[in-house]
């Protein structure tokens, strides 16, 4: 009887202390939490509310759940396009301004459970990633639109807000981290509330609010934002970005679909922008900075009106994945890295000169005058070179629609290899030839030519 008591009341102490709040004091190893979110390198970010149905990015005064008129969700999908693309995890909108729950909360009827589709979307792709190997972190809008009381009654309060991280934190596996949306206000609990509340459940978790008071959180949101070392403050794009002495990471993110006219663009857009999607050699330049840099990078998709990532999305995302797992020769690497260069023109703003686009680094780039519809870029090792090998990066301005690459051969220059668009990253292989003179001849462009890196190599195979 003494043990069989000792065990009820060792048991009744378990009971209780799984219902306390575990304090951001207990130790958790902050360095190897911020090396495991840096291993992640990058993540799909996933868009999916009313904005989806709504074709706006912001969709204030839903009354009727029936607007998210989704026919299916595939979080299936999902996961396996970010296995696919090497990617680490998945970041989840859980609730937008809009004050729609995409998870089965007890705080209020607004919810995904009360929509047509009656799924708690939140759980399945719980399961989803960890079927697939992949972390989960959630976005979170701490604050709601208009006066609130035509979407929860009572209004949205701290207390709701508090239930509702509580949920999310508690009951749905570990959380990487949360980005921490401040677009319509703080909900009524302080930043430094919500922190100390979300560290009370999972002190692991990295905090960051993407305006605001910044004091104290682990990581650095980047809407909008580039590759950046954690001092570089303007990396993180439209965000603050203030100055914050507590950074341990910094993330950025954008939408895989480029800007364009009508309908949304970090949500599902119309069907006439099923084709639109950044390129893949973007992508994966960002990626490289990311790595480079020690960020995450979130890439936000927004699924369609059946749950689905699009066509175009997963094949993109693809052809990112080829490229982590099989990269095009190293730029840092080229004969050409800080050679001599010259061009035909160049933009008149100080940083884009010819030799941007021989130094090793993708994140500049030359670009030709501004009137300039065709132009060439010269690298002059100054001695014969072997060389069969070049590499053209045009990344973030796709133009290109006639170009070569040439040598000098006397008095004439002739041609190595043609091609028509550029539109990435183009590997190059030729019959080698040694000369001191090489050029890339953009021969017709739809605007201004700019290429972030021309690299010229030894030739692939020995003897070739």
């Amino acid at each position: 009887m003494k043990h069989l008591t000792c065990r009820i009341l060792l048991a009744a102490c378990i009971a209780v202390v799984s219902c306390i709040p575990l304090r951001a004091a207990d130790a958790v190893d902050m360095r190897k939490r911020t090396a495991e979110l840096q291993n992640l390198r990058w993540g799909m970010f996933i868009c999916w509310s009313f904005s989806t149905f709504s074709g706006k990015e912001w969709t204030p005064g839903v009354k009727d759940l029936a607007l998210f008129k989704a026919t299916a969700c595939d979080t299936d999908q999902w996961a396996r396009a970010a296995k696919e693309a090497g990617m680490g995890y998945i970041q989840f909108l859980t609730k937008h301004h809009d004050g729609f729950c995409l998870w089965d909360t007890k705080t209020t009827a607004r919810k995904v459970t009360k929509a047509p589709l009656g799924r708690d979307v939140l759980a399945e792709l719980r399961k989803s990633c960890d079927q697939h190997g992949i972390k989960l972190a959630l976005y979170f809008s701490e604050g709601e639109f208009g006066d609130h009381q035509d979407y929860h009654p009572g209004g949205y309060t701290p207390a709701m807000k508090k239930a509702q991280l509580q949920e999310l934190l508690t009951q749905y596996g570990p959380i990487e981290y949360i980005w921490f949306d401040t677009a319509q206000g703080d909900g009524g609990l302080s930043h430094q509330e919500t922190l100390a509340w979300c560290k009370s459940f999972q002190p692991g978790c990295f905090i960051g609010f993407n305006h605001g008071d910044q004091s104290g959180c682990d990581i650095r949101i980047g809407e909008m934002g580039r590759p950046g070392p954690l001092t570089d403050a303007t990396a993180a794009g439209i965000s603050s970005g203030q100055p914050a002495d507590s950074y341990l990471l910094a993330e950025f993110t954008y939408p895989i679909l480029p800007e364009h006219q009508g309908g949304a663009m970090w949500f599902y857009s119309l069907p006439q922008h099923d084709r639109l999607c950044r390129p893949a050699a973007e992508l994966h330049a960002d990626y490289l900075g990311a790595v480079k840099y020690g960020n995450i990078f979130s890439l936000d998709l927004g699924p369609d009106h059946r749950g689905r990532l699009r066509d175009i999305d997963v094949e993109t995302l693809c052809q990112v994945g080829e490229l982590i797992r099989n990269p095009p020769p190293a730029a840092a690497n080229a004969l050409s890295r800080g050679k001599k260069a010259s061009a035909s023109s160049t933009w008149p703003q100080a940083g884009y000169e010819a030799d941007k686009a021989v130094d090793g680094d993708t994140s500049t780039r030359w670009g030709a005058a501004a009137e300039a519809r065709s132009a060439w870029l010269e690298v002059d090792f100054g001695q014969p070179q072997r060389v069969g090998r070049a590499v053209v990066s045009e990344l973030h301005y796709p133009r290109t629609r006639r170009f070569a690459v040439e040598y000098l051969d006397g008095q004439t220059w002739q041609p190595l290899a043609k091609g028509t668009t550029i539109a990435g990253t183009n590997v190059l292989d030729f019959a080698p030839v040694t000369a001191s003179q090489f050029r890339l001849n953009i021969l017709e462009a739809a605007d201004v030519p700019t290429i972030e890196e021309f690299g010229l190599y030894p030739p692939m195979k020995a003897g070739r």
